[in-house]
């Protein structure tokens, strides 16, 4: 049996029709889901998944945004009621978008993501195992944003391509480096597309 809640995807940004150079934007991404297996025969193996992303930031001009979001999350992995897995991350993000008007309420927009990624994956079967990579990352992003309101909009982006550079520790020792180089819709961290609501604090 499997029961699967993936929710909220919020996050806060503009009305491209109305926004002006000053005005600052609040809110978040966050998700939660829950699988479980129940073989015939052996362990309940039962695994959780979360994420949590709040976001803020400012237009410097009426077509540049720039903004922060803090990108936590992790999943969890328990047999027959034991932990046997688990995972945590930490990766801010730093943006910059331009937005090109197409008409009062339809934009399309380009933006550059700075990435900090901090994970850590721990193994609790047969030993405790921890492994921790560490790194940056950039990438680029285009989209379109519809505005439902003065105040409201929605913001849908795709990845275009992106670079990867982390390092691995096993129990505290360094084991290697990777780096990567993506071209395609594959290239934004999370989903492939990813959609938003957004809201802003217009200025009076």
């Amino acid at each position: 049996m499997k029961k699967t809640l993936i929710l909220i995807s919020m996050v806060v940004i503009s009305s491209m029709a109305m926004a002006q150079q000053g005005n600052w934007y609040i809110g978040g991404l966050a998700g939660f889901s829950s699988s479980k297996s129940t073989p015939n025969s052996g362990n309940e193996t039962v695994n959780t998944t979360w994420n949590f992303a709040p976001e803020g930031g400012t237009f410097l001009k009426d077509d540049i945004q720039l903004g922060i979001a803090l990108g936590l999350g992790g999943d969890k992995t328990k047999i027959g009621g034991n932990d046997n897995f688990k995972t945590s991350n930490l990766s801010p993000t730093i943006y910059g978008r331009k937005f090109f008007k197409i008409t009062d309420s339809f934009s399309t927009f380009a933006g550059l993501y700075l990435d900090f990624i901090n994970n850590k994956s721990t193994s609790y079967a047969p030993t405790v195992f921890e492994t921790k990579t560490s790194g940056f990352g950039a990438r680029i992003g285009i989209g379109v944003a519809y505005a439902l309101s003065p105040r409201f909009t929605a913001l849908g982006q795709y990845g275009l391509l992106g670079f990867k550079s982390t390092k691995d520790k096993d129990n505290g020792s360094e084991v290697g480096k990777d780096s990567s180089f993506n071209f395609g819709v594959n290239s934004t961290s999370g989903s492939v597309f990813n959609v938003g609501i957004y809201y802003t604090f217009i200025k009076p």
